[in-house]
Parts: C-alpha cells; sequence; structure tokens
C-alpha cells in the first residue's frame, strides 16, 4: 500500500514539478521544525538551571566551636558533616583507587613537559592593575587552535592530538605515527609523546567524571565533563627559593594558589584535577593541601557562617568539583613544606571566540569592505537594494571590519607578543596562526586606508556622486579609532612596566611587525601607528564633507551681515568635527536661552 501511494506521488510530481518542489520545501521545514523542537544543551542549561551568576548558594553548615577552617586531622566526623552539606560536588578518587595506568601515564605527561621546558611563570594583570608574576609555572594542553584566558592573558595551548595543514585534529586514521605531525611542526619525540599521552589520559578523566555526575547529580546530568583543555602547574614548596604569600583570610599557611573560582568555563560544567606530589625530603613533611570555602551564590562573598575546608590530600589523587561547585565555591591550593606538585585540571572551557579555529573562520568569511564601497564609486548597482538599505549595510560593514582589527589586534597579537621569544619558540603549533593573523590584519588596515582616501575625495570635490557615503562613516572611523588607541595606550603601559625588567631578555615582550613598526609607510599619515593624527585627519574631513552638505544654508538671511557670516561659519565648522554621540554629550543651551528670554 505504501508503494502504491509512493508510485502516485512520483507520478503527480512528474505531471506537476512544482508540486515536487513544494512537497521538498514542506518537507525541510518539517526537519527545520523538528531540528528546532530539540533545544541545545546551552538551551536546556538556561531554561532548567538559569546561568552561573544565578547560581544559589549551597546550604548552611555551622560549626558548634566557631572555628574559622576545618581539618580531618583537627575533626573528622566535622569535616565530613561540613563536607556534606555545604560543599557538594566535591569528591575526590584515592590513590589507591585508580588505575596503574593513569599514573603512570601523567609520570609519562609531567616529565615530557618537564623535559621540553614547556612550564613557564606568567605575567598577569588581576583586576587590570599592577601586574605581577604567578608564583607557579604553568603550560596549557588541549584540543589544537583552543586557548585559555585569564587574569587579562591568554594562554595559547599545545596540542594534545596529531593536527593538519589547516591546524585542526587530524583523524586517528590519517596520523602515520602517534606525534609524528607535532614532531614535524618542531616539538622533540619526547614531547610530543608526552602531549598525545595527556590527550589520551584527558579520555579516561571524561569517562570517570561522567561517571561521578550519574552517581553524585543526576542519572541524566546536563553539566558537561567533555574536558577540551588542562591546565597544568608546577608549584613550588614553601622550602624553594620562591617567596609565596600567605593565606590571610583563615591563616591556613602560604598559598602556592590563591583564591579563586576557575574562569572561562561552560556554565555548570565540572573540573577534574589530578595532582602529583615529588618529595624531596621526609614522609613526614606536611603534604599540599586542596582548600575549599562556600560562597553566596554566583556573585556572592564567602558565607561567614560556614567554615572553610582543607584537605591534604596524598599524592596519586584525583579530586572532582563536579556541576555547579565551581559557581558557589571558591578554591586554593596551600603549599607543602617539601618538593614540587604536579597538577593537571582538566576543564570544558567556552568554545567560540577563544580558539584558532574561530579566529581563523571569521577572517576567511568576512567580506571585504572595499566591495562594498564599490558601490560607492558606481562599479556595482545592486537593484534589489534601495539607497538607504546600502547604505546601511555599508556602515554596518565598516563597522564589523574595523571591530574584527581590534579584535585580531587586542585578543590574539598582542597576547602573543606581550609574551615573549622565549613562549613564541616553544609553541610551534602557532607559528603558522600568527602569520596569517599578522596578514590578515595588515590587508584589513590597507582596506581602512582606501576607504579612507574614498572619503578624502569625497570631501575635496564638495559634493557626493552616489547616496551611499554619508557622515556616519566618519563617526565609525573616528569612534574606532579612539577606541583602538586608548587600548594601544594601555598596552603600552603594560610592555613598559618595570616587572619586566627582572626577567630575561627573551621572556620580554616583544615588537609585532604589523603593530610596533616605525612610521615609514605612505599611508601612514592616514592611519599612522599611534592614530592619533588619523583621528585628526578624520574630524577635518568630516568637517569639510558635512561642511559642503549644509554651503549656502542661512546665505540670504546673512547677505548683509559679513561678521554674522563668518562667525556661524567657525561654529559650524567646530560642530562637524565632531561625531554625532559626541554632539549628544554636548550641554543643552536651553538655560541660556531662557536668561534671554
Amino acid at each position: 500500500m505504501a508503494k502504491k501511494e509512493a508510485a502516485k506521488s512520483v507520478a503527480a510530481d512528474q505531471k506537476n514539478p512544482d508540486s515536487s518542489d513544494r512537497v521538498k520545501n514542506a518537507a525541510k521545514k518539517r526537519k527545520k521544525e523538528q531540528i528546532s523542537d530539540q533545544p541545545s544543551l546551552a538551551q536546556l542549561l538556561k531554561k532548567q538551571r538559569g546561568v552561573a551568576a544565578d547560581t544559589p548558594a549551597p546550604p548552611i553548615w555551622k560549626d558548634k566551636l566557631g572555628r574559622a577552617f576545618l581539618t580531618p586531622d583537627d575533626d573528622q566526623n566535622a569535616f565530613d558533616e561540613c563536607l556534606k552539606t555545604s560543599f557538594k560536588g566535591f569528591y575526590f578518587d584515592t590513590p589507591s583507587s585508580l588505575p596503574q595506568t593513569i599514573h603512570q601515564t601523567f609520570d609519562l605527561c609531567f616529565e615530557g613537559l618537564e623535559r621540553g621546558g614547556l612550564f613557564l611563570y606568567d605575567v598577569v594583570q588581576p583586576g587590570k592593575k599592577k601586574l605581577t608574576q604567578t608564583s607557579v609555572t604553568r603550560t596549557l594542553v588541549g584540543d589544537p587552535g583552543s586557548t585559555y584566558k585569564y587574569l587579562g592573558l591568554r594562554l595559547f595551548s599545545h596540542p594534545w592530538v596529531d593536527v593538519d595543514a589547516n591546524g585542526n585534529a587530524l583523524h586517528l586514521d590519517k596520523a602515520k605515527q602517534l606525534g609524528s605531525s607535532l614532531e614535524r611542526l618542531g616539538y622533540s619525540s619526547r614531547t610530543a609523546a608526552a602531549l598525545i599521552a595527556m590527550g589520551r589520559v584527558n579520555k579516561d578523566l571524561t569517562d570517570r567524571s561522567m561517571q561521578k555526575l550519574r552517581q553524585h547529580v543526576s542519572a541524566k546530568p546536563v553539566g558537561s565533563a567533555d574536558f577540551n583543555l588542562t591546565l597544568v602547574n608546577k608549584m613550588e614548596s614553601v622550602s624553594a627559593k620562591r617567596d609565596l604569600k600567605r593565606e590571610a583570610a583563615y591563616n591556613m599557611g602560604k598559598t602556592s594558589v590563591g583564591w579563586h573560582r576557575d574562569s572561562g568555563l561552560k556554565d555548570f560544567s565540572s573540573i577534574a584535577v589530578y595532582q602529583k606530589q615529588k618529595s624531596q625530603g621526609s614522609n613526614t613533611s606536611k603534604s599540599f593541601g586542596v582548600a575549599l570555602r562556600a560562597m553566596d551564590g554566583g556573585a556572592g562573598g564567602p558565607l561567614p557562617s560556614v567554615p572553610a575546608l582543607m584537605a591534604p590530600l596524598p599524592s596519586g589523587s584525583l579530586y572532582y568539583m563536579l556541576d555547579d561547585f565551581n559557581h558557589n565555591h571558591e578554591h586554593a591550593v596551600i603549599a607543602g613544606d617539601d618538593g614540587v606538585r604536579y597538577s593537571s585540571t582538566h576543564r570544558v572551557a567556552r568554545e567560540g571566540q577563544g580558539t584558532w579555529q574561530y579566529i581563523r573562520d571569521k577572517m576567511q568569511n568576512f567580506q571585504s569592505t572595499a566591495t562594498m564601497f564599490d558601490w560607492s564609486v558606481g562599479k556595482v548597482n545592486d537593484p534589489t537594494l534601495s539607497p538607504k538599505k546600502r547604505k546601511q549595510k555599508l556602515v554596518s560593514r565598516l563597522r564589523n571590519q574595523e571591530a574584527l582589527l581590534s579584535e585580531i589586534e587586542f585578543e590574539w597579537l598582542r597576547q602573543w607578543f606581550v609574551q615573549g621569544h622565549k613562549h613564541a619558540k616553544l609553541h610551534p603549533y602557532w607559528h603558522d596562526p600568527i602569520k596569517v593573523l599578522i596578514k590578515s590584519f595588515c590587508a584589513l588596515e590597507e582596506t581602512t586606508v582606501q576607504i579612507i582616501k574614498l572619503l578624502k575625495e569625497a570631501s575635496k570635490r564638495g559634493e557626493t556622486e552616489t547616496e551611499d557615503l554619508c557622515e556616519t562613516l566618519f563617526d565609525v572611523l573616528i569612534e574606532s579609532f579612539t577606541e583602538r588607541n586608548n587600548k594601544r595606550k594601555e598596552w603600552a603601559r603594560r610592555y613598559k612596566d618595570p616587572i619586566f625588567r627582572d626577567l630575561a631578555e627573551n621572556e620580554r615582550p616583544f615588537a609585532c611587525p604589523c603593530l610596533d613598526r616605525v612610521a615609514k609607510k605612505e599611508s601612514d599619515d592616514l592611519l599612522s601607528p599611534d592614530l592619533e593624527l588619523s583621528i585628526r585627519v578624520l574630524r577635518e574631513l568630516r568637517s569639510a564633507f558635512v561642511s559642503s552638505d549644509e554651503q549656502g544654508e542661512g546665505m540670504d538671511d546673512a547677505k548683509d551681515d559679513k561678521s554674522k557670516l563668518k562667525k556661524d561659519k567657525k561654529k559650524k565648522t567646530k560642530k562637524s568635527t565632531l561625531t554625532n554621540k559626541e554632539k549628544k554629550k554636548v550641554a543643552s543651551n536651553w538655560n541660556a536661552m531662557k536668561s534671554k528670554i
């Protein structure tokens, strides 16, 4: 019966081709509706759980003795009760409960990363204030092209799988030998093996975290544990030469890492941390510990009535911060007396803006504003767009281009070159991407120069050949240049910070060829490196452009009053150098007018 119906349908479609198209379109529409009926993980989270900032505070557990913090050694029962009540989501596996293969793999990873020299100190800017150097060395390993930004610094990852020529993950079937593509990039065989091993053990931690989620949170958890990167830390002990800061809130001792929540992660995603301590002294020395404190929801401070906890986990432990734990708790690492602690913190970083693939595709898919400006000189005539729509699209395109220029400069190039030659040498995966970013930046910047030249010609002629050119185009450039120039001043101060004087020459910021050039190019009068001159030129051009449209206004009324005409012209010229946003900020003259009435 079904076959007969299908045959009739085909016959009908052959007689009426339009009917076939309607059927296809209807099928596409139904498929689209079915897809839209299936909410994404992000939509599901927002609907059921809200966002991280809305996370409620954890339940209160009060200590009868009023202690500031608890450890298992002080009172095991109180510690367990408080952990179960106010710190739900924190669990750990003891070293003996883990397969030996996990310990062996992490030993291989830590040794390979150490031998490769990948652990570096970071110069960060907490709260956009004074620059400071971290008390731990660290490196980032993860999906090819991933990055992780914290305290104003973007970390560039080392890939934990083989990669192709475009920087994407290479399928196992196409990799002749594991790690061979990483060796071709410039990693040593030992380092490449360590990176591949980290990717392998990451899958084990993902599986174990999902088991914990199903066991302790929900049979069908919505929060992710699909880890896409790990931040690997090497922490010195108290006995090391580096001066560690003391934990001031609870007097727990000196810290390797202060109180914090992990940032830049997907909402309600879990975290898994493996730690290994290499002691150089006796077994009786104090081990590293993880400190925990409950917070008043997603944006509040510490809950005063809940004591903090300090868990001295033995070397080889694997601990988890599941589901919403990272949203309503903070953690810190309390330094041990002796040895070195390695830790690998596996996370689910937000995808999108922080990956090489994102910025690469955005640059490739960006339609050049120069193409749009062909309308302005009559090369392209699109009858489907009205002059108003064409003008709006042109303004939007220019604004997007300038935003992309700023994104490439401040989120990528500046972040790369501020970390020094040593950092660049240790990250061979990123050498080609940085070259592409520089090339794209120069191409976009040259397009901006051509646009300014076009606006300059329009201002000189005193009239425009088309309705596409408007004063809003000047405003977009002036506003974008002003914002970019202010950010460049901030980065210039950052480059000159005294903290870099104490670092080795190859660890200091170095010049980017397209950003830190000396003004030599012919176009630098229109787009100078410091942008101050460019902004002044644009204001003058805007004034000439606007004045040409207003020429002759008020001439009849002021024919016999040359001084008034001259005064009005000077006033208009000054006002026409301001963008429309700036004009709105100018104080109203209504009070002055009222006094004359």
